[in-house]
Formats: structure tokens, sequence, C-alpha cells
């Protein structure tokens, strides 16, 4: 059997859309999170097998649902359970590298450059550690999980020593809501598609051209809080990359509605589409003559380069410059806003203890 793989692509709703799309991101969400919450005491429960739906599995441990009917409350079950198993890995990665938390992984403070992570030395106690699990895959998440609890101690002074005490309930900050707990573009009970396709001739190179349109329609929120299909079926031009895999017989999948929002605060709903494709198979190492190189927190977050094999079998030699790829001190932007956060709580429960403490001596 072909192997397969999932491609997605991000499509902006059309206007008469976007009010309808983002009420019901703004009723899936609440829901979604209350969910997550409840089941987090459970995570361990979505580590295990994860061959079925994973709003089956959430609503084998659900007591309560959000009454926004049956297929929604699936939808709603399913990004919940994707969330809960992500979380519920990570955790079994945390569990693998707890022994490498030690102290040699900051480096104290020097001149007017803070207490930091000891990015070196991370690099080598995952890679000892990957070559110890015979697990080339882990890398980027075992460093990932290993960073997370060095900015926990940096934050709080001390390592964390479960991965609750880690992690806070990651409950979405801004709507999204997977389609696949519904029964299909066309039975759909949260949602409707079709897929449409027009041939043409250009007139000027007079090739030949396809074209395909996606006639989208939602069951949603009405502003005065009535699920309801509404009166409005947005059709949605396909872009050409979309048009070509579709031509080329890949499967749309069920979609995934999410919120964006610019930089003035302004929302947007978009759609994206989903096709499962065959996957591209790479010829082995010992053909390729060019490959990209990256190495891992040298001056920035990851430096790549190219590197080409000469034809007459010599070494690999480097043919580009290097390119850097630097975050802008996103972590230790992250760490003060976190910091500044923890200030402030201190600040408002000491300010609470004074006002409390005032309000006995003068009764």
């Amino acid at each position: 059997m072909a192997k397969t793989q999932m491609l997605s692509f991000p499509i902006r709703l059309p206007d008469c859309l976007q009010a309808g799309a983002l009420r019901l991101l703004d009723a899936s969400q609440p829901a979604i999170n209350q969910i997550v919450e409840e089941l987090w005491p459970k995570l361990d429960e979505f580590a295990g097998e994860r061959t079925g739906i994973a709003w089956k599995q959430v609503e084998h441990h659900l007591v309560a649902r959000s009454g926004h009917g049956s297929r929604q409350e699936r939808c709603e079950m399913e990004q919940a359970g994707r969330i809960l198993r992500a979380q519920a890995t990570r955790k079994q990665v945390f569990q693998t590298i707890l022994p490498l938390l030690t102290d040699d992984l900051i480096k104290p403070a020097e001149g007017k450059r803070k207490t930091h992570k000891d990015y070196r030395l991370i690099k080598e106690k995952v890679s000892a550690l990957r070559e110890a699990l015979d697990d080339p895959d882990s890398y980027l998440a075992m460093t990932n999980v290993i960073e997370q609890a060095c900015n926990h101690f940096l934050e709080t002074e001390a390592w964390p020593e479960t991965y609750e005490e880690l992690q806070p309930i990651p409950v979405l900050s801004v709507g999204q809501l997977t389609f696949a707990g519904d029964d299909g573009m066309e039975k759909g009970q949260t949602y409707r598609a079709k897929l449409t396709f027009s041939h043409g001739c250009d007139l000027v190179s007079r090739a030949e051209h396809t074209t395909a349109r996606l006639f989208l329609h939602l069951r949603a929120p009405s502003e005065s809080g009535t699920w309801t299909w509404g009166q409005v079926c947005g059709m949605i031009e396909l872009p050409e990359p979309v048009v070509g895999k579709l031509a080329q017989g890949a499967s749309p999948q069920a979609p995934t509605l999410r919120e964006i929002r610019g930089d003035d605060g302004k929302r947007l709903a978009m759609l994206d589409l989903i096709l499962e494709v065959p996957a591209e198979y790479v010829s082995d190492l010992e053909q390729e003559t060019r490959v990209l190189g990256w190495d891992w927190g040298v001056r920035s977050l990851i430096t790549v380069s190219i590197v080409e094999k000469p034809n007459d079998g010599a070494e690999y030699r480097q043919i580009s410059r290097p390119v850097f790829l630097d975050t802008g001190g996103l972590d230790g932007r992250q760490a003060r806003l976190r910091r500044e956060i923890d200030r402030r709580k201190r600040m408002q429960r000491t300010l609470c203890e004074v006002s409390q403490g005032s309000g006995h001596r003068a009764s």
C-alpha cells in the first residue's frame, strides 16, 4: 500500500462567512478549553494506543458536554483530544529528559550578561541521550522540552519534578476547530462543502488550465445565539497549488477552522484545507551531491548552509554562505514577560494581605 502524507493549505474565508465563522469559533473555544481543563488530570490516559479517533477517547472520560449539538460536540472533543494527545507525548519526553536536569545546564551571570541556558551543554546531553535510546527522531522534541525546563528554572530557581509543574494547562488562546468529528463534506452537520472544476484555455499562450472552487456552508450561532445554517454559502477560488494537487488525485480531508489576529487586534477566520497526497520518496544519501547542513544554537537559533560533494569523490565542501535564523531574543523577552507577570502577582497578593490586615485592625 502506497504511503501518503497530509498537506495543509491556509485559505482566507470570504467576507460573507467571516462573521458566522468567528461566532462559531467564539462558541467552540470555551467548550474545547473546558474539556482540556476537565481531563488534564487524566493526561496519562492519552499516552497509550492512538489508532482510534481522538473524540471517541475523550468521550469515554467526559462527563459534561457543551450542548451545541452532537456533531459539533464531536468536533470540539476531537480538537481537545488532539491537544491532550500531543501533551501526553511531551510528558513522555519530559520523563526521558528528567535525569538531565542539573544545575550545570545554567550558566551564572557574567558581567552584564544575566544567568542563561548553556545551549552547548544542552545539545551535548540531548545528543548523548538520543544515541543511547537509538531514537534519531526525538532530538528536537527533547531539546524543546529541556529548554522549557531551563526556562522554568530561570523563573523559579527550582527544577520541575513533574510535567504538570512545568506545563500550564494548554488552553486555546484563539479559536481553532477541526471538522474531523463530522460526517464529511456532503453529509456534514457542522459544515458542508462542494468542489467544482472548470477547464479553460489562455487566450495568449493557448495553454489549457484548470480552476477549482470550493463552496462552503457553516452551521454557526446567529447573532441571537441560535445555532443555524444561515443563508450564506461562501465561494472560494482555490489557489493553483491546491488545484494541481486535486488534479493529481489528492483526497480532501476534514478541514480546520481557525482564527488569526493582526497586530491591530483585527480578527480573521481562516480555513486550513487539508489534502492527502502520495508521499514523495527521497533517494539515498549516497546518491545525493548536495545536502542542507544545519547546526543548533550557534550565534542564533539555527545555522544552515549548503554543502556539495565533488564528482571526484572528495569530501563534502561548503558552497553557500551560512544563513543564521535569529529569533531576536524571543526566549529572553518571554522570560522577562513571565517574570514581570509573577512580580505583579506577588505585589497584588501583598496588597491584598495588607488590605485584609488593615480591615482586621479597624474592626
